[in-house]
């Protein structure tokens, strides 16, 4: 890389004359950057800086120089500059090439998160009980609705879609009547959990009168007692 930096430096920069050309010390930097989003898929920025002027992009599908500034391809000739790229352009999509070539010995993996809810009612006294999948990578994953250890036969598979930043997303629905929703589990199992299972439980939700049982009764009678003892006092 360091052979690399000197070349271009003395191909890049502007032509000198004397000595005072540069008055003080002066730093030029070429900027590699190689993005892995997956295994199977990265992206390569390339530019070139003198100290905070931006002289040289890159485009990494041609491998060729964009030149930024009117001096920027010195006093060479089209032919050296060509070779110049050649020589930028295999540094820069081999390297990252050895290391994208074993993303995959580097055992990348993320755990999903694993929420419930209900879609769209089936029909009269029916749920659709969803279990949510999201966020997991490698893309291999086992769901299953359960009851118990029994697998539910009636659970359906979504696709498992991609989200932007390379993990994925699936979700598995069940239509179960409403009054057997009860001790319905969703397991998940996947190589990001070294083999311990994500298991929720559906739980029936609570009504409005046994909320306002649970919290608007208690209230009532302690703001009697209140009273009372007020009254006493």
């Amino acid at each position: 890389m360091l052979f690399l930096q000197l070349v271009l430096l003395v191909v890049l920069l502007p032509d000198g004359d004397s000595e005072d050309d540069f008055q003080g010390p002066v730093s030029f930097r070429i900027i590699l950057t190689t993005s892995f989003y997956n295994p199977s898929w990265t992206q390569n920025q390339g530019s070139a800086w003198l100290d905070d002027l931006q002289t040289h992009g890159w485009d990494n599908k041609t491998g060729a120089f964009i030149y930024l500034q009117p001096w920027s391809k010195g006093n060479f000739s089209n032919e050296e500059l060509t070779e110049v790229e050649k020589l930028f352009y295999t540094y820069s999509i081999r390297s990252p090439s050895a290391y994208h070539n074993h993303i995959s010995q580097w055992q990348l993996e993320l755990r999903p998160e694993v929420w419930l809810s209900t879609g769209p009612s089936p029909g009269p006294g029916r749920l659709l009980l969803v279990c949510h999948i999201s966020g997991f990578y490698p893309k291999p994953v086992w769901v299953m609705w359960m009851r118990g250890e029994q697998e539910q036969q009636g659970t359906q598979r979504g696709d498992v879609l991609p989200h932007v930043d390379g993990t994925w997303y699936l979700q598995v629905s069940l239509d179960v009547k409403a009054r057997e929703a009860a001790g319905l589990s969703c397991l998940v199992r996947h190589s990001s959990l070294g083999g311990q299972d994500i298991i929720l439980y559906w739980e029936k939700p609570h009504s409005m009168g046994l909320v306002f049982l649970v919290v608007i009764v208690p209230l009532v009678l302690l703001a009697g007692l209140t009273l009372w003892l007020w009254k006493c006092w």
